[in-house]
């Protein structure tokens, strides 16, 4: 007679003797089942005469095979209860806004969310989305109690619907138990009565880059030297002129694209290098400041398709840009890509200096989410200094808001280092978001007066600033 046992095992006994033949172990969703384990065939009934000493032969291999069944389940119970079922592991759920280039969403997803995901060994979805959608979406799902989103990432210009509607947890404990130093330059926008809503991972000021093929076209007296100095904004204007006549196209851009606008920035910043506030339309200060787009529009400097970006690393990397003023992250990507072949200085100076905005990037908690204590812990692994470091470095070279990253940077940290150095001797001004209804706007109004620029190639008359700022006005709160 056989007779068969599903274990794991098959074990041979012939001829008085028993053999291990095989063992097949498989673990799956720590439950014990026939497809996981093989068998145990077990031959006790060979044909052979059966005497008293046989029989207690037999019944020794029996209570042996026994034996050996019974450790073989008490291991598949141990390492079944080492394993975290995958249909019980934590999902935390965070919504990205913003449009970060494809190189940036790979970093994001498969470096800096998943060292999270090991640490803790959980899963995190990840959603991008616009600025806009991200505000109908989290207002939605406040205003409905139907909590999706557990972490979100939004910039500073964006910021005031979440902190002012009460959309996001009070993250002041955890700042303060993380033991970091954190800039003050973003508490207008990420506090609110003295309490924190808001962490920054990253932040940005504007610098120049030029390709090393323009040099031939600097204006008489200057160097390669000048521009890692700092030009001045006449020098500039006067260098993108130049690029344009001798290679016969212009190769200086500005982000003119007005979906995700971004050109309020560079252009805010050399208001304030006039002595301008930013915004603002209708100083003199400003309208001077507009005389150097001019002075580049009617030498026809400036390159053709920049109304299709928002920011300058593919036509950089390209080569149909030369010369751009733009923020420190999308321009280390291009450094980064080929360093020899560019040059990287401050922002230019104008009267009164040097001037550049400088937003940031922060997480938050939704209010409500029933994933908080996941959720806080995220908001500590991004304030970790090396964690931290490692992003910056990885998104192109953003500037870090946490104090001890400084002493992490090395010399070939070459954006970051240059970025850094501005702080001390430039005009910063943050991103005054909360105090106007609409900030996208505001930025469509400067939209509105480069466009005027292009198209007149020179300065628009009083009338025209008047009827920006009364608009300006008209969006503050």
């Amino acid at each position: 007679m056989e007779n068969k046992c599903f274990i794991g095992y098959k074990i041979l006994v012939l001829q008085k003797r028993f053999y291990y033949d095989k063992i097949a172990l498989k673990f799956e969703n720590a439950s014990i089942t026939k497809s996981w384990l093989g068998w145990i065939h077990i031959v006790t009934n060979t044909g052979f005469s059966r005497n008293k000493a046989e029989k207690r032969r037999i019944l020794m291999s029996k209570k042996l095979i026994c034996l050996i069944l019974s450790l073989v389940l008490l291991s598949i119970a141990t390492f079944a209860g080492c394993a975290l079922p995958a249909s019980k592991q934590k999902v935390l759920k965070i919504s990205l806004s913003g449009s970060p280039q494809p190189h940036e969403k790979e970093y994001i997803v498969n470096n800096f969310i998943k060292g999270f995901e090991e640490k803790y060994n959980v899963k995190v979805e990840v959603d991008f989305v616009s600025q806009a959608d991200s505000i109908k979406k989290i207002q939605s799902e406040q205003e409905s109690k139907n909590i999706v989103s557990d972490v979100l990432l939004v910039d500073t210009a964006n910021m005031a619907p979440y902190v002012n509607g009460g959309w996001v947890e009070d993250l002041t404990d955890i700042v303060k138990s993380s033991k970091v130093n954190l800039t003050s330059m973003f508490d207008n926008s990420i506090k609110k009565d003295g309490k924190t809503y808001f962490v920054p991972i990253s932040f940005d000021v504007y610098i120049t880059i030029a390709n090393k093929q323009a040099l031939k076209y600097l204006p008489s007296g200057l160097t390669e030297e000048n521009v890692v100095n700092g030009l001045t904004w006449d020098q500039y204007a006067d260098w993108a002129v130049a690029i344009a006549k001798g290679e016969g196209i212009g190769k200086t851009m500005m982000p003119a694209n007005n979906t995700g606008s971004q050109l309020l920035y560079p252009m805010g910043g050399l208001g304030m290098a006039y002595g301008a506030k930013f915004p603002e339309f209708n100083s003199a200060s400003f309208k001077e400041a507009m005389g150097i787009i001019a002075k580049m529009a009617a030498g026809n400097a400036f390159y053709a398709e920049q109304d299709q970006y928002t920011a300058p690393t593919d036509p950089l990397k390209s080569g149909a840009v030369w010369l751009t003023f733009a923020h420190m992250g999308p321009v280390g990507v291009a450094y980064n890509a080929a360093p020899n072949e560019y040059i990287i200085g401050p922002a230019p100076k104008g009267p009164q200096g040097a001037g550049s905005t400088a937003g940031a990037w922060c997480y938050g908690i939704q209010k409500g989410t029933k994933n908080k204590s996941l959720a806080e812990k995220f908001i500590s692994y991004v304030l970790d200094p090396k964690v931290n470091y490692e992003y910056c470095t990885q998104m192109g070279g953003l500037l870090s808001p946490i104090k001890e990253v400084e002493a992490i940077l090395e010399s070939d940290d070459v954006i970051m280092l240059a970025g850094a150095k501005m702080l001390d001797t430039t005009i910063i001004s943050g991103v005054p978001s909360t105090e106007y209804t609409d900030w996208n706007a505001v930025k469509l109004l400067y939209h509105d007066l480069f466009d005027k620029i292009l198209t007149d190639k020179a300065v628009p008359g009083d009338q025209f600033f008047g009827d920006l700022q009364t608009k300006l006005e008209g969006l503050r709160k």
